[in-house]
């Protein structure tokens, strides 16, 4: 990327200590291994009441997988703490690699996201494997999400839900692209002639979270959408990223080692 902006303010980074304790109150069915901020903290556009987004990797004890009984795979946790919403999701190892596998790119935002609150062999392992699944079967998350924010959007009218649709995206046309997780669309939107992004992003950030767009502000962004649809298209059909993971092997290994066998 060319494109260079300066660092989000420090009343709108993540407040990963409170994140951390948040994660002490209500922790996984098992070992966190992972745990990465996602949201609008990641795509750029937090605004001083914008939510914690926490997604995350956990790993059940062995001797839950032996009996009758599988264990819990998916953890959520949606809730109020100390004054801020936060919204906890986190997967078992073996669902959370499956999913990967499957081009889900909100498990791979998370192994990837640059604000992460589990330093660990295991999570630079996982972000590792995230790399190394990079494909082209991510497109179809990508496009799919970008069609649901776009019906989203109709619902809800918000510059919130208007900024999503442009972020899922640009970041499928860079990862088709480039191979790389860049979920800021500060930097994505110049870097692919989408420059009206910026006032989108000021607009979000300078009222409320749940704040609506404005009938004429919303009929010009809603114009980009077909440029937007084309884009991603273009980038799929000159990717030359694999058409699926090719690292199955590796994670089956590796998830094998993590369990003691």
């Amino acid at each position: 990327m060319t494109t260079s902006l300066p660092p989000l303010s420090a009343s709108l980074q993540p407040d990963l200590e409170k994140a951390e304790r948040f994660l002490a109150a209500y922790p996984p069915p098992g070992r966190l291994i992972q745990c990465g901020v996602t949201g609008a903290h990641f795509y750029g556009f937090p605004s001083p009441d914008s939510d914690l987004d926490l997604k995350g990797v956990h790993l059940a004890p062995t001797r839950t997988l032996l009996g009758l009984d599988r264990p819990q795979e998916t953890h959520d946790v949606l809730t109020d703490f100390e004054g801020l919403e936060h919204d906890l999701t986190t997967h078992e190892a073996a669902k959370a690699l499956t999913l990967l596998l499957q081009g889900n790119g909100n498990v791979l935002e998370r192994l990837l996201s640059p604000f992460q609150l589990v330093e660990s062999e295991e999570a630079e392992a996982l972000a590792e494997l995230a790399r190394g699944a990079v494909s082209q079967a991510f497109y179809r998350h990508y496009r799919g999400f970008f069609g649901g924010m776009q019906r989203e959007h109709g619902v809800k009218g918000r510059a919130k839900t208007m900024l999503y649709a442009y972020r899922v995206a640009l970041t499928g046309v860079h990862l088709l692209e480039t191979g790389e997780v860049v979920g800021d669309v500060r930097v994505l939107g110049p870097a692919y002639g989408f420059d009206e992004v910026s006032e989108l992003v000021e607009l979000k950030a300078a009222a409320a979270e749940k704040a609506p767009l404005g009938e004429a502000e919303d009929a010009r962004f809603r114009a980009r959408w077909p440029a937007l649809e084309a884009r991603l298209e273009e980038a799929r059909a000159r990717s030359t990223l694999p058409e699926a993971p090719t690292n199955r092997g590796a994670m089956n290994e590796w998830l094998v080692r993590l369990r003691g066998g």
